[in-house]
């Protein structure tokens, strides 16, 4: 399919109704309390009408139906829910809500959004905490659904990292996870506030279809489980039940033949609404722009809400996805210089198998709110990962012809599992003047790495009896295709392979915020516990660590006004390490230190908002892959990054929303076993980053909506540290997008990389060869979405 055919498509759906006439109800929530406090997120419906709306972060909602109304009814989590009559359509409606306290487990979700939210003024539940964001010591940024569907994001690797200042990925293994690096290092993922970071490979990435928002904690984050890089992490809340009926079907379609259809279906079993369901499945197909590459993808995510009480739920989560494709990722390599090799230069060959691969994750939580202050948290969840396949690499120049590259099969057979358990509570009292906001809690965490990984299994016996590599030559000038590529799979499985790893940790913490001065000045004070142990095997190389450490926690917050504050943050992190070095010895647990400062502020009653942060991260016995034998890790020694982010976010005028954001990073090895690697940039270095995103609605024609934005990335430095840094160039890449949305219907146009540009990720030199990662040219995807 065409750009024009796109264009045609869309063109046509968008005229073809536009003549259809709207009520449209405008409005305001706030908290009957404090009348001046904004509620953002509390949803508003009208009787008779499909669908609702939600309130923005200034508390304002405008509601678009065919039909007249004749009230609204509004909710919010931890209020009691209102409906107000509506006596003139033309009058902006104030509503207060009051607190319930019987009322603060619920969860409140969108169930249709007209009103633009780009920002929002709260954090999720699965972060544990309860203060807003303006008044942590430390920075949370959020991408909410409606930045994800109006960029046509479809999974975690689909450009949602340009949303988040200095964010980039790792474009290696796209089939694998998202591979994240934010202030110089690869930040850990967790879901629903649980650590589910696997050791080495997987999860496949998470799926728009389950993702209602994404957290990035900038620095630690003690009050998770402090087992990261000290840059920070990133958090995927899924969609969870209402209560409300509400069924919705997203196709999508686009170049290089894609195709994609969502269903998400939302209600209740029984009329009390105490048995809730949520269910969202995922067909796709689409091949590539690269030669011979594709992906297949399945995925299907029930959960069932069971309310006891007013004050008391328990729920179950599971997902499962099912992955088929040609390639990791579209690497490629050629002795003559980065971006030298035509866009849809192939690597593999049409005779190989798909690699497959199946993630099952599981969630179970039981909340209680035992008074009005305390609440009581319980979770469990397990993933795993299966992966198995063959790939075609290259790992030396070839000496007699550097132009023909000499390929060989490499075999992986993977299971990655994590099992995490973690019970907290939440409580709040006072003690003389001081206000206190008590968080305590233990976290327990295994997880595990079997496999048969980089298997040479094409051999054969040459005159001496020796044993060599087969290879399969293709010439970068010339490129043929249709070697056939022998299959394998390991005998015995799993018990018969070369790595087996475990890390496992259990850790207490309690953190207390303490709030004087009328709660203007906010002191945080935590710490965390930590027993960390370690077992590796690796081709019969083995070894054991054990590790117990305390890390501290001080932040401090003041507000100069209720929409303007200062903090400081200074936090440690302790990651225990899987690994053996070629040598055999186990490799050190990483250690970090996270120094910072900012400033931030909510314009316009929370409209739109913008933080200035200042860091320096210090990080001890980091590790990297062994060039020699991908099967082993090196430890580098110390690192250093310092830098300033700048994000910028939200509604900064009528129609227009605009996500905003500036990162300048100095990151570089500061210690390390070889002399020559001191003071040279950290693997995957980008020194500025600075996206921009633009949505505009038109104010001529009711539901349309413009969307321009851009990505730049300057000074990039190289996948893997290296002492003679190779020039990369400058990544600059244009997108545009039109949509429109009438009652129930949603349409979406997206085209990336308008300038049609030649551009590349991850690159790196080795052994003579340049490697990179293509990215696409110029593509279209089309995205109609219907609410029942």
């Amino acid at each position: 399919m065409t750009i024009k055919q796109l264009l045609q498509i869309v063109l046509l759906t968008l005229f073809s109704t536009l003549s259809m006439a709207q009520t449209t109800i405008r409005g305001v929530v706030t908290d009957a309390k404090t009348s001046n406090t904004p509620l953002a997120g509390a949803t508003i419906t009208a009787t008779g009408a499909a669908n609702g709306t939600t309130t923005d972060s200034s508390g304002h909602f405008e509601l678009r139906t065919a039909k007249s109304v004749s009230d609204v009814r509004v909710s919010f989590m931890g209020y009691q829910p209102q409906t107000v009559p509506v006596t003139d359509p033309n009058a902006a409606l104030t509503i207060a809500l009051a607190p319930d306290d019987g009322r603060s487990l619920d969860e409140v979700r969108v169930s249709s959004r007209y009103y633009r939210t780009y920002t929002t003024n709260s954090i999720s539940s699965a972060l544990r905490l309860r203060t807003a964001p303006i008044n942590l010591s430390q920075t949370i940024q959020t991408i909410t659904p409606e930045v994800i569907a109006d960029q046509g994001s479809f999974n975690m690797t689909e450009g949602v990292s340009r949303n988040v200042s200095g964010v980039i990925r790792q474009e290696v293994s796209n089939n694998l996870g998202p591979y994240l690096f934010m202030r110089g290092g690869l930040i850990s993922s967790l879901r629903n506030g649980i650590d589910l970071t696997p050791i080495y490979r997987g999860p496949s990435p998470d799926d728009a279809a389950i993702i209602e928002r994404v957290e990035f904690i900038k620095g630690p984050s003690l009050f998770m489980n402090n087992i990261g890089d000290p840059a920070g992490s990133f958090n995927i809340v899924t969609k969870q039940p209402t209560g409300t009926r509400r069924y919705a079907a997203t196709a999508m379609l686009g170049s290089f033949d894609f195709y994609r259809l969502a269903v998400d279906l939302d209600g209740q079993f029984d009329k009390k609404g105490k048995l809730l369901y949520r269910l969202n499945t995922v067909g796709m197909r689409t091949n590539s722009f690269v030669k011979f590459d594709n992906n297949r993808r399945f995925l299907v995510a029930p959960v069932l809400k069971y309310r006891i009480s007013d004050r008391t739920y328990v729920s179950a989560e599971y997902q499962y996805q099912a992955n088929s494709y040609a390639m990791y990722s579209p690497i490629v390599m050629t002795p003559q210089g980065f971006g030298t090799l035509p866009i849809d230069f192939s690597l593999t060959e049409p005779s190989l198998a798909p690699i497959r691969a199946r993630d099952h994750t599981g969630f179970l939580t039981f909340a209680h709110q035992v008074s009005a202050n305390w609440q009581l948290t319980v979770r469990a969840s397990f993933l795993r990962n299966d992966a198995e396949g063959v790939y075609l690499w290259v790992t030396n120049v070839n000496p007699a012809n550097p132009n023909v590259l000499l390929r060989n099969p490499k075999y992986d057979l993977n299971r990655t599992e994590v099992y995490s358990q973690q019970a907290f509570v939440n409580g709040a009292f006072t003690t003389g003047g001081l206000r206190h906001q008590l968080l305590g809690g233990i976290d327990v965490n295994q997880k595990r790495f079997r496999a048969d990984s980089y298997v040479s299994y094409d051999t054969y016996k040459d005159g001496k009896g020796a044993t060599q590599l087969t290879y399969y030559p293709l010439d970068v000038t010339n490129p043929n295709y249709g070697a056939e590529i022998s299959t394998y799979h390991t005998p015995g499985g799993l018990a018969n392979g070369n790595t087996s790893q475990r890390v496992s940790y259990e850790s207490a913490y309690l953190l207390d915020e303490l709030s004087l001065l009328h709660s203007k000045l906010r002191l945080t004070v935590a710490g965390r516990f930590t027993a960390a142990r370690t077992s590796n095997d690796v081709s019969g190389a083995h070894t054991q660590s054990g590790d117990n450490i305390i890390t501290p926690r001080l932040g401090i917050s003041y507000s100069l006004h209720p929409d303007l504050s200062v903090y400081a943050l200074y936090d440690r992190t302790f990651v225990p390490q899987a690994g053996v070095t070629s040598s055999g010895e186990a490799v050190r647990p990483l250690q970090g230190v996270n120094r910072e400062i900012g400033i931030k502020k909510n314009w316009f009653n929370g409209r739109w908002n913008s933080t200035l942060s200042v860091y320096r991260i210090n990080r001890s016995n980091i590790i990297a892959t062994d060039p020699s034998n991908a099967q082993y890790r090196i430890q580098v020694g110390q690192t250093m990054s310092q830098g300033v982010d700048v994000d910028v976010v939200g509604q900064v005028a009528r129609g227009l929303n605009v996500v905003v954001n500036y990162a300048y990073c100095d990151s570089k090895i500061e210690q390390d076993v070889n002399p020559l690697l001191v003071g040279t940039p950290t693997p995957m270095f980008v020194k500025h980053v600075q996206n921009t995103w633009l949505n505009y609605a038109l104010p001529a024609v009711s539901g349309l909506t413009v969307s321009l934005g851009y990505q730049y990335q300057g000074g990039r430095g190289e996948r893997f540290a290296t002492a003679t840094q190779h020039t990369t160039p400058d990544y600059f890449r244009l997108d545009g997008g039109l949509g429109w949305q009438h009652r129930s219907l949603r349409v979406n146009l997206i085209v990336n990389n308008l300038l049609n540009r030649q551009l590349i990720a991850t690159p790196w030199y080795r052994n003579g060869l340049y490697y990179w990662v293509p990215q696409p040219p110029i593509n279209g995807r089309l995205t109609v979405s219907y609410v029942f």
